[in-house]
């Protein structure tokens, strides 16, 4: 699966996780939160493709909280099940 993630699109966490739910295909009862959205990622039945667009944009509106999404992603990449294209 792939999906895109456009820093354009986010402007609050709350955008972030309904972004991510959307793109992602995540369940309904996946929490709001990155552990969760790793949980989901990991799990070795799906393989995913993740292209970041206007990290910048990520960055800038989400402060800290886009350092923690961008580091829970790089982790998920470990699982083999994750691959993140940054665009």
């Amino acid at each position: 699966m792939r999906a895109t993630i456009n820093g354009k699109r986010v402007t609050d966490r709350d955008s972030l996780h309904e972004l991510l739910r959307q793109k992602l295909n995540l369940p309904d009862d996946c929490s709001r939160n990155l552990d969760a959205v790793y949980d989901v990622l990991t799990d070795p039945g799906k393989d995913r493709i993740i292209i970041l667009k206007h990290e910048d944009l990520l960055r800038q509106r989400l402060g800290d909280y886009a350092e923690r999404l961008l580091r829970m992603l790089d982790d998920a990449c470990d699982s083999g099940h994750v691959r993140v294209e940054h665009r």
